[in-house]
């Protein structure tokens, strides 16, 4: 397969080059996508040399019949908080974009395909994320105490308010002239935090969110500027004071007031979990669930879609009254997915999700030659080492770090590695895999 690779901003210049042995990029690469969705499909060359899109392979009335969209993922800054919508919602939405004729490519769509965008991320080396409000209590005394430090040690004024308004998203006004006589003055941030408290003793999630987000906007840009101006001080300046907040809360702020000071939607990591995974560790996102990924390498695999709803942490578009709508705005359950063990050296992964599943194989642990019988389509990636695949006519394909094939019939394959390697195979959700 030969897999285009996605150049978003938060994308990492050394994580592919280092993981997979590839040249060193001069700009962040972010993504290769192996799949066939219409912004950026792979295409396959068969045994003659020709090259065909997987488009024109697997077509569709409105979208592509390829089930899924797999992927390898390399943050090195924070992605923006964001949430994905039902299948029903994405229907319905993608239809009424289409009826009132805003282009598919518009920065101002929210549905690009009517399809929902169930994900499942496996770890490569060490992730981090945010993941689903946590509960109140542990929200509400880190709040407390983010409170109490910049009651104590208030930041300098003007690296509170130096973010400019282009920069958070924020409000036009002019803070030289003061609010217009139809705004109202922002809150001081500790009475930002405050508000933030009230609405979780209630367990109003949706009510936080929509105040840091659209109703208190402006009261949340100035308490995020001076949470940015705590976790910003440099060299010369005075010692950023001791906040008795955990490590992992203060990387998670340290990560996001360096890449988008003074967003608003700092606070609202506030409210979120933060889950660290280890290698082979993996989340499943359904819909609804508000996440966004922090830093590292993984592997994700997702239904065929590009739907997401921002919140955040991003410059791209943000509908708030539709993430609002999508949100489940309630304390759930971290939607870890454990590996399943399948043998020595197999591994299943196997969110709720009909659309796919994914396997991980590990050499030498799979102690000789691996036969699968896949259904297709299947992508087998290879992620470390080298791969021997045969068929069962004698075809062979080698596959190095970072390289993919597809797999479009039911016939057994056998897969082989010198020393240390491990595979990724894709799968419909209804899929199997069976060793002889």
């Amino acid at each position: 397969m030969t897999n285009p690779v996605r150049d978003y901003a938060w994308g990492s210049t050394s994580a592919f080059s280092t993981h997979f042995g590839w040249a060193p990029s001069t700009a962040p690469q972010a993504e290769i996508w192996m799949g066939a969705h219409p912004a950026a499909p792979s295409s396959v060359t068969a045994d003659d040399g020709t090259e065909t899109s997987l488009l024109e392979q697997f077509p569709g009335k409105d979208a592509p019949s390829f089930p899924y969209l797999l992927k390898v993922l390399a943050a090195e800054r924070p992605l923006s908080i964001q949430t994905h919508p039902t299948k029903e919602r994405a229907e319905a939405g993608f239809a009424a974009e289409e009826a009132a004729g805003i282009p598919v490519d518009s920065p101002q769509r929210n549905y690009v395909d009517p399809n929902h965008k169930p994900e499942l991320i496996v770890a490569l080396g060490s992730f981090s994320a945010l993941c689903g409000f946590r509960p109140q209590d542990e929200a509400k005394r880190e709040l407390c105490l983010l409170r109490d430090v910049l009651e104590h040690f208030p930041p300098p004024a003007a690296q509170a308010e130096g973010t400019s308004a282009q920069e958070t998203s924020g409000s036009a006004q002019d803070e030289s002239t003061g609010p217009t006589e139809t705004e109202h003055p922002p809150l001081p941030p500790l009475f930002v935090f405050d508000r933030l408290v009230t609405f979780l003793d209630h367990e109003d999630y949706a009510g936080a969110l929509d105040y840091i987000l659209r109703s208190g906007r402006d009261d949340s840009i100035q308490a995020s500027r001076a949470v940015n101006a705590l976790f910003s001080r440099r060299a010369g300046q005075a010692p950023r004071p001791s906040t008795g907040l955990p490590a992992k809360t203060i990387d998670t702020l340290t990560r996001v007031t360096r890449s988008s000071p003074g967003d608003p939607s700092i606070l609202v990591t506030l409210l979120m979990n933060r889950v660290d995974l280890s290698p082979g560790e993996a989340l499943y996102l359904p819909a609804g669930n508000l996440h966004a990924y922090l830093y590292g390498l993984g592997v994700e695999i997702m239904a065929n879609s590009d739907n997401v709803l921002r919140g955040g942490l991003t410059s791209k578009h943000v509908d708030v009254e539709e993430l609002l709508a999508v949100t489940q705005c309630e304390v759930l359950p971290i939607p870890h997915c454990p590996a399943e063990p399948a043998g020595p050296g197999r591994y299943s992964y196997r969110p709720p999700f009909e659309e796919f599943q994914l396997k991980r194989i590990e050499f030498p642990q799979a102690q000789g030659p691996v036969r699968i019988h896949p259904t297709p389509p299947a992508v087998l990636l290879c992620t470390a080492g080298t791969l021997e695949i045969t068929d069962d006519d004698g075809a062979q394909l080698t596959l190095g770090a970072g390289e993919s094939a597809l797999l479009t019939a039911e016939d057994a394959v056998t897969i082989t590695a010198e020393g240390s390697a491990q595979a990724f195979l894709a799968l419909p959700g209804t899929g199997r895999l069976s060793t002889a």
